[in-house]
């Protein structure tokens, strides 16, 4: 498991490795849905780095407003 940078929730996980070997990971956050990579600068992994404009706190999600779904001109 690593820490999400975004809501420092200790259950991100690997989610795709690149095709040659230990060049990168993609990890994902299952409370606060985000997405980063191994090779991304410290201030996007690293949660102590991380903008505190754009940190989410993990007990609002539930009261998140609901994104809007995409156009049908973008869906295919």
């Amino acid at each position: 498991m690593h820490t999400c940078p975004r809501c420092e929730s200790k259950k991100a996980e690997v989610v795709s490795k690149s095709p040659v070997e230990g060049a990168w990971e993609v990890y994902m956050c299952p409370v606060c849905i985000f997405t980063w990579r191994s090779i991304e600068p410290e201030t996007i992994t690293n949660p102590e780095k991380y903008n505190r404009a754009f940190k989410v706190n993990p007990a609002d999600i539930p009261n998140a407003e609901n994104v809007p779904a995409l156009p049908a001109k973008y869906i295919k």
